[in-house]
């Protein structure tokens, strides 16, 4: 390849990462508990519930992040089971609380 192609190959090169790596203002992801808000109206989603479900036992004190409640799915059904009473994760525990494994109590 000629030598003075090359600073062109390199700006054509980060235009183009640069294009890739952009982010339209509204993609962002915006939740309304554990729904993600969309012009359709809300929706469930298990990002959103993860971020709940974190956001919710950080507020007990609880060490965790949105990120390890979704990777890790033994994390969000302790979670679940232990604080699932709380009325914020009615949605984003449904079939993890204490109501569904020990009817009754």
């Amino acid at each position: 390849m000629p030598k003075r192609l090359q600073p062109c190959l390199c700006i054509v090169a980060a235009l183009a990462l640069s294009a890739l790596s952009a982010v339209p203002a509204g993609a962002r992801i915006v939740c309304d508990g554990a729904f993600m808000v969309t012009r359709q109206g809300r929706i469930f989603t298990p990002n959103c519930g993860d971020a709940l479900i974190a956001k919710v036992a950080q507020s007990y004190g609880w060490k965790t992040t949105a990120a390890e409640v979704g990777d890790k799915p033994l994390t969000k059904v302790y979670v679940c089971q232990v604080l699932g009473g709380d009325i914020r994760l009615k949605e984003a525990c449904a079939g993890y609380g204490p109501e569904q494994y020990a009817p009754g109590h």
